[in-house]
């Protein structure tokens, strides 16, 4: 019976997607493809005027009441629920990409203004350039590290041979590398009869370079809700 899903996003996001996906009526598979490894925060001087997240895998190094204070502009209402959750009061949220986000620092922020912009060791480089040329102050801090996972876990690997999955999720344009390269022979020729479900156009172009898919779905939308949309629920009987 093809009623797995393959989900290869890493902690902390695993989880609560692994309980959507099984709500809907599929049987969840985890297989994070990223390991995400904590480098804490270096000092930033001057409180700043906003913080802002385009992951939420950086919420966990701002553990400082100083910067709760601060307005968090995230992208994502996932990433919103985390920054609440770890004490941040004021988050405003953009829906869709880091491009969206990148707009409303514009319009929200006087120019001038110090924002830290926390990200992953290697990202969020392109975006500081745009906002320090809109006339913004900001410091960027790598708060934590990904590092791609080598082999398929033996759950995911035992559950395509058996021709039991029917869909793959990525978040990631990371993770979709990620997965393909750790991908031998045997287990991709099984990937004709499964469906990728990819968060945006760019993951799906990504996943367009490897292995043939019975199906590319990409949701309406770059949230979690149009990917569970676009996976849908099992055929009844």
């Amino acid at each position: 019976m093809r009623d797995g899903v393959i989900i290869t996003r890493p902690p902390p996001g695993l989880a609560p997607t692994m309980a959507a996906v099984a709500a809907l009526g599929w049987r969840p598979i985890a297989a994070p493809m990223l390991e995400v490894i904590p480098l804490g925060l270096a000092s930033v001087g001057r409180q700043p005027d906003a913080v802002v997240l385009t992951s939420g895998q950086a919420i966990a190094a701002l553990d400082d009441p100083r910067l709760h204070a601060c307005p968090c502009y995230v992208v994502g209402q996932a990433t919103a629920r985390r920054a609440r959750a770890a004490g941040f009061v004021h988050v405003i949220t953009a829906s869709g990409t880091a491009a969206d986000l990148v707009d409303m620092l514009r319009e929200a922020c006087p120019a001038g203004s110090r924002l830290l912009l926390a990200v992953g060791r290697g990202y969020g480089r392109d975006m500081a350039d745009e906002l320090r040329g809109a006339g913004l102050r900001v410091t960027r801090r790598c708060v934590y590290a990904v590092e791609a996972v080598r082999g398929l876990p033996d759950a995911a690997v035992t559950a395509l041979l058996a021709e039991q999955v029917r869909g793959v999720m990525f978040y990631s344009t990371r993770t979709a590398e990620a997965f393909m390269a750790a991908l031998t022979p045997v287990v991709a020729d099984t990937l004709a009869r499964v469906d990728a479900i990819a968060m945006s156009a760019g993951i799906a172009a990504a996943l367009a370079d490897g292995p043939r898919w019975r199906a590319m779905r990409v949701a309406a939308r770059p949230e979690q809700d149009a990917m569970l949309a676009s996976l849908g629920r099992p055929a009844s009987g």
